[in-house]
């Protein structure tokens, strides 16, 4: 309720977007779809732990005690998350965000240390939105000339007769049509660095890996989506080649959630044959955990 109170009180315009931030106008028509769908996982994976993250509420709140410093230092964090999600730069695009930082803040006043898995959930929502923001404002010409270059030598390497300046890439479709393009960070997929960051964070919060395995993995799925990225950027391109500069945009509002999904399905394979060990584990653990609950059912039934 405390929560509610605040974001009408303090955010009054996320409830009167929120229909529009719904859209799917908005959602895959302005491309944010990338928060939507991390947020969705997280809150998911909130879901399927909720009973642990309640006991564990239980365990602190019966032995922690009445320590009038410890809930000061409580109370004084989530002032101030609560304080700094309402001094936040108005923007839309951090509307969801905020609302959950304020969230965040109200939760860890009452809760303490119990906060430290929403916390970390709300700060693998965040990646998606904060990592293309980070290489927009200190690495936009370099993100973009990395693709840039071997996109060229590629294309070029395989005949197509592309030229470029810079940024600029320029060629004559098949059909005779010139077409130039400019092309910029975002087109190199920040974003969907970003999901991937949030992903890999929320497998391995998750099912966690050995150090070692997780590192080698962790920069595989960098490499992977950089790739992934520059794949998309060749088949546009091939596209306004063989099709025109019309069906070169058209395909390019769909394509990244198709090659997205099908690359992170094989890493996702990848990455669940590395932690086969830790899953017979959790199966377990879970077959272990059901029969209890059925045996404490049963004496409760008893009795």
């Amino acid at each position: 309720m405390a929560s509610l109170a605040i974001s009408l009180i303090f955010f009054p315009e996320f409830w009167a977007d929120l229909g529009t931030m719904l859209s799917l106008n908005w959602i895959f028509g302005q491309h944010h779809a990338a928060p939507w769908g991390v947020l969705a996982l997280c809150l998911i994976w909130l879901w399927l732990k909720r009973k642990k993250i309640d006991l564990n509420a239980k365990f602190k709140n019966k032995n922690s005690g009445l320590n009038f410093a410890f809930y000061t230092l409580n109370f004084t964090l989530g002032l101030g998350l609560v304080t700094g999600a309402v001094l936040m730069s108005p923007s839309q695009d951090f509307l969801v965000f905020q609302v959950l930082l304020a969230s965040l803040g109200v939760f860890v006043i009452f809760f303490g240390k119990t906060a430290k898995i929403p916390a970390l959930l709300l700060g693998i929502y965040g990646l998606p939105i904060s990592f293309p923001l980070l290489i927009e404002r200190f690495a936009q010409l370099p993100y973009s000339m990395i693709a840039i270059k071997p996109l060229v030598w590629i294309l070029t390497s395989l005949g197509y007769p592309l030229q470029n300046q810079g940024q600029m890439i320029y060629f004559t479709s098949a059909s005779g049509e010139p077409i130039s393009v400019v092309i910029i960070a975002a087109c190199m997929g920040p974003a969907t660095m970003g999901v991937f960051l949030a992903i890999f964070a929320l497998m391995m919060l998750d099912i966690p890996l050995p150090p070692k395995k997780a590192v080698w993995l962790f920069l595989f799925g960098v490499a992977g989506t950089w790739f992934q990225s520059l794949a998309r950027l060749i088949f546009l391109l091939l596209v306004g080649y063989y099709r025109g500069e019309a069906a070169m945009w058209m395909d390019h509002s769909w394509i990244t959630y198709v090659l997205f999904p099908l690359w992170y399905l094989l890493f996702a394979y990848i990455y669940f044959r590395q932690a086969g060990g830790k899953l017979k584990l959790e199966k377990a653990k879970v077959k272990v955990e059901a029969r209890d609950n059925r045996g404490v059912e049963s004496n409760f039934d008893l009795g």
